[in-house]
């Protein structure tokens, strides 16, 4: 009976094993392809540009055309800012033996648009042409690197599958090449490479966010100087000033 139990509560723990592995395997897969959405959208908006003001102009009405801005930077702003976040799972190490990680692209990319959300933040980039174009090439760069990963190397299993076995092995056709170099499953060392050098970079940005935000008066709060009356009260008569004017 107790042998019963014993593999019974063996067989409960794989089970729950199993679906906590499939379960994180899910998590990670979902979270790569809204990655891949969330990048083509930040790419769309930031090259969208001169479309959202030339739309912008044709419009007669103030409250229509603040609503038609206030959308283009909604858009553009939380899509570089959930690639960050969402990114983030990139940095983990276990991540790259669990999944085929498209190194170093994704993790750079993810650090392309971290320094676009901090230049963002430390500069006004909205009417500054030049920090306005940096932010676009980080944006650009950063969401070709992380679709030619995922494309090509992600991906790369799935198409080598459809081939036959003697083209599938062979490296000179760009998806084998791509499987066998680029992907961090095959390639742990530069896999290993890519997580430190990207999470530097990560890091640096951080620190920098958090140190403008200091500078900003995160914790020295100014309290705003009382309103000034608009009726002194020195002009305001005393009753003793009414009985001598009497």
């Amino acid at each position: 009976m107790l042998d019963i139990l014993l593999q019974a509560a063996l067989t409960s723990g794989q089970i729950v094993g199993n679906y906590v592995t499939a379960g994180s395997i899910y998590t990670e897969n979902t979270v790569i392809v809204i990655l891949t959405m969330l990048t083509v959208l930040a790419l769309s908006i930031q090259i969208a540009r001169r479309y959202f003001i030339r739309i912008l102009r044709k419009f007669t009405l103030r409250f229509a055309a603040d609503i038609w801005w206030l959308i283009y930077v909604l858009l553009r702003d939380a899509s570089i800012f959930l690639v960050v976040f969402l990114g983030v799972m990139l940095f983990w190490p276990g991540i790259y033996q669990d999944f085929p990680i498209a190194v170093p692209f994704m993790p750079l990319a993810v650090d392309m648009f971290a320094i676009a959300l901090v230049l963002m933040l430390v500069k006004d980039t909205e009417d500054n042409s030049f920090y306005n174009s940096v932010v676009s090439i980080l944006v650009i760069v950063g969401s070709v690197l992380y679709l030619f990963g995922t494309i090509f190397v992600t991906e790369s299993a799935v198409q080598l599958a459809k081939l036959p076995p003697t083209v599938s092995a062979n490296t000179s056709n760009i998806w084998g090449f791509a499987y066998q170099y680029f992907n961090s499953q095959n390639n742990p060392s530069l896999a290993i490479y890519s997580f430190y050098i990207s999470l530097f970079i990560l890091g640096i940005c951080g620190l920098i966010a958090i140190l403008y935000s200091f500078e900003g008066g995160i914790f020295d709060r100014k309290i705003e100087p009382k309103a000034k009356p608009l009726v002194k009260e020195t002009d305001v008569p005393t009753p003793q000033a009414q009985v001598q004017k009497k």
